[in-house]
């Protein structure tokens, strides 16, 4: 063999020693990591070692690594759960729905379903009530309260309709409300709240930016439209509800585009003073205690204990203290690793917190 054959022979050898290596490496690198290879989004703070076999084994191994964004989403089936409302902004449409959340377990596509049934007055089924209650006990809240990610009987809601059968429990709640939307439910069902009857709501440190409708919590809605939704198109009926004080220093309510394109301006603006956030909150909470003679249980779900906000409660609002700390197990679970809101356990934790004090005060 002449010196030239021999050195593309040894080229060759060389190269196919390589590839093979590279093979071996890469097949390693996803043995061990493939679990998190496989739910890396691809943004540029990323490992980019893993980056890397990512990319260089999707041609590899197809099928091994489909785009994360297309199962890590969360849809309604079927579609027009929301509608438009005029003072919450949006509310939930009548029907029988399934929630659907969907995610990659070592690189295979799974999904979780929960039925989610609305009432023909907008609240979520909570189970079977007396035709004529002796009472009745309103829940308001966001998703957390609402039940995101669980089925109708797995709310905590379901869970106190079940403890006090001669009850009739309402769930008044939806994903993305505020103590506005709650202000607003008040004024709705005012005159259907009689002296005995009580009312849960829900409250997070969280819940601040929404009261207010503070920027961040449009941008927060941009960047989860555009990761969860990116193919529906941004509708400008789509609103939320701000609370605010008027020149007068008095408690205002109006609502304001929900999608950043719509108004710019507003979604680039400043944070809000935090103490007039904290002033706003306390406003809203003195408003909704005052459309009610009975109690109202103010379940604490997430936030620091000295929160300004839980100072100073009104005469008729009694803390229920259910953050992670409050309880002496863990109780945080999640939607089986889909959708970070409260699963069963986290249900049944903030119903272990309820049924004595609503029990209290029959």
């Amino acid at each position: 063999m002449s010196v030239a054959k021999r050195a593309v022979f040894y080229t060759i050898l060389a190269l196919i020693v390589g590839v093979a290596l590279e093979i071996g490496s890469s097949a390693f690198l996803y043995a061990v990591h493939k679990d998190r290879i496989a739910s890396l989004p691809g943004s540029p703070s990323d490992p980019a070692i893993l980056l890397a076999a990512r990319t260089g084994l999707s041609w590899l191994l197809p099928g091994s690594f489909p785009d994360p964004a297309t199962y890590r989403r969360m849809t309604r089936q079927p579609a027009g759960f929301f509608a438009e409302d005029r003072e919450q902004g949006y509310r939930a449409n009548p029907g029988r729905y399934v929630f659907r959340y969907s995610g990659l377990k070592q690189g295979k596509p799974e999904h979780l379903d929960a039925i989610v049934t609305i009432n023909p007055n907008g609240t979520r089924f909570s189970g079977s009530a007396p035709v004529e209650p002796s009472r009745r006990i309103f829940v308001l809240g966001d998703s957390y309260v609402f039940g995101d990610g669980v089925n109708d009987e797995q709310t905590f809601a379901f869970l106190l309709q079940a403890a006090f059968p001669d009850s009739a429990v309402e769930l008044h709640a939806l994903a993305g409300y505020s103590w506005a939307n709650a202000l607003v439910t008040m004024d709705r069902i005012r005159d259907r709240v009689r002296p005995g009857d009580a009312v849960v709501l829900g409250y997070a440190a969280y819940y601040k930016e929404r009261h207010v409708a503070a920027p961040s919590r449009l941008r927060s809605i941009r960047d989860w439209m555009a990761s969860t939704f990116p193919e529906v198109e941004l509708d400008p009926k789509d609103r939320l509800i701000r609370a605010r004080l008027d020149d007068a220093n008095r408690l205002a309510l109006d609502t304001i585009p929900m999608h950043c394109k719509f108004d710019t301006a507003y979604c680039n603006g400043l944070a809000p003073d935090g103490a007039y956030v904290d002033r706003v909150s306390r406003e809203l909470l003195r408003a909704i205690a005052s459309k009610t003679v009975g109690n109202i249980h103010l379940l604490h779900m997430f936030g620091p204990k000295d929160d300004p906000v839980l100072r100073d409660l009104p005469a008729n609002v009694r803390l229920v203290a259910a953050t992670p700390q409050d309880f002496s197990y863990v109780m945080q679970d999640n939607i089986m690793g889909l959708d970070d809101h409260g699963g069963p356990y986290w249900h049944y934790a903030m119903y272990s917190k309820l049924k004595p004090v609503i029990a209290a005060r029959q």
